[in-house]
């Protein structure tokens, strides 16, 4: 090996360990953010869930598409009758909850600033390695995380207690040929078709599937995300194409649903057309 190759060597392992250093600091403070816009979501979805619904139905980013302080307006402004009814509890609620909001947009904007640093000097770092090394097929890496986050939602639902198949049977669809799902399980004596979602496929892709599944299904959906943000967007975006549509959403994310068994494992369990919790 000549001198100038070890160089490149050396090099490369230099910006190999910066890089990995980087990625560390900004994953924490991409979780310090998204848990704080968390608090904020909770607290809308605390004080108007109805609301927060009505919000999803209107636009596919539904919460996400709302900057901190509008988040916090919002459950302020349906709070708004319980306090002028002078209701104790509810007064002390959206006191504490003006009052959280205030301090929330303020560690929000705080890890968003140390996020947007650590991302642009991961970015920087990342276009130097990019030059010393052949970038991996970016196809290929994608199917490879998809079949990973398919193979991880069957695991979590098996340990939740349901009878998975994957790959699955094809599916009749009515009137329009057949489907072929992530992967399916047994619920009543019943096979449901259900859908793993990380926000990848084109929208066009999942509108057409949601359709085909909506169809299989008799209007009752099932979704695994990996993670919470991949839920939340995708429920957003559920709620939007399914406008008027009585639904039955069942939703949970790997992240998540672990801990949880039979029924429990799904996070979210709605039936839009009466917006009551199953």
């Amino acid at each position: 090996m000549n001198v100038e190759q070890q160089s490149q060597d050396v090099a490369l392992r230099q910006l190999q360990t910066l890089l990995e250093a980087q990625t560390r600091l900004r994953r924490a403070a991409e979780e310090r953010e998204q848990e704080t816009r968390r608090e904020l979501e909770r607290l809308a979805e605390g004080i108007c869930p109805q609301k927060v619904d009505e919000l999803r139905r209107l636009s596919p980013t539904g919460l996400d598409g709302l900057p901190p302080r509008h988040v916090a307006d919002l459950a302020l402004a349906a709070a708004t009758p319980l306090l002028r009814a002078g209701i104790p509890a509810d007064v002390q609620r959206c006191l504490e909850a003006e009052a959280r909001a205030a301090d929330v947009e303020r560690r929000l904007r705080a890890a968003q600033e140390q996020a947007a640093q650590a991302a642009a000097e991961s970015g920087l770092l990342r276009e130097q390695l990019h030059a010393l090394q052949d970038a991996s097929d970016p196809l290929a890496c994608q199917s490879q995380a998809r079949r990973a986050h398919v193979r991880a939602a069957a695991d979590l639902l098996t340990a939740a207690g349901y009878a998975i198949r994957l790959p699955p049977d094809p599916l009749p669809v009515p009137g329009d040929g057949a489907l072929l799902p992530d992967l399916t399980l047994l619920l009543d004596g019943r096979t449901l078709a259900v859908e793993v979602e990380d926000g990848r496929r084109p929208l066009a892709e999942r509108e057409a599937r949601w359709a085909a599944c909506y169809a299989v299904n008799g209007g009752h959906l099932c979704f695994v995300s990996p993670n919470r943000r991949a839920l939340e967007a995708l429920r957003s975006e559920v709620h939007y194409w399914a406008e008027t549509r009585p639904l039955v959403l069942w939703m949970t994310d790997v992240e998540r649903g672990g801990a949880q068994k039979g029924e429990l494992v799904w996070l979210v369990r709605r039936q839009t057309q009466q917006s009551s919790t199953i």
